[in-house]
């Protein structure tokens, strides 16, 4: 297959006589995604077309960061404990509100949520 499932193939290789190729249903995007990006950017808010919009890439990223959010409150130790059950503190489901941006049910979690600044300065949305 060649990059980014351009040219695909089906195997066993004998099939691709056989077989008709179905049509791609993803428009492609001829040029590229970043200079995508920047047109429409540069057309404005609601004026440029991208073919992942944030509607759809934010809540897919979201998800793939509370799975590294995940991994890391997983790995939390509490030193004072010698048995596996207790020792690792956050092997547990955790609960997230995406309203507020945070972990429910396991507040230590949420130091790797956002960062604390240092004092005299601030990150403002």
């Amino acid at each position: 297959m060649d990059c980014y499932g351009a040219n695909p193939r089906l195997l066993p290789t004998k099939l691709m006589k056989e077989k008709a190729m179905p049509k791609p249903t993803i428009k492609r995007v001829p040029e590229g995604h970043y200079l995508q990006w920047v047109n429409a950017c540069i057309a404005g808010h609601g004026k440029g077309e991208t073919s992942s919009p944030f509607e759809y890439a934010g809540p897919f990223t979201e998800s793939i960061l509370m799975g590294n959010l995940a991994i890391r409150s997983a790995m939390m130790v509490n030193p004072k404990l010698k048995g596996w059950e207790d020792k690792y503190l956050g092997r547990k489901k955790l609960l997230w509100d995406s309203v507020n941006m945070k972990v429910t049910n396991f507040d230590e979690a949420n130091q790797f949520v956002k960062r604390e600044y240092r004092d005299g300065w601030t990150l403002t949305l």
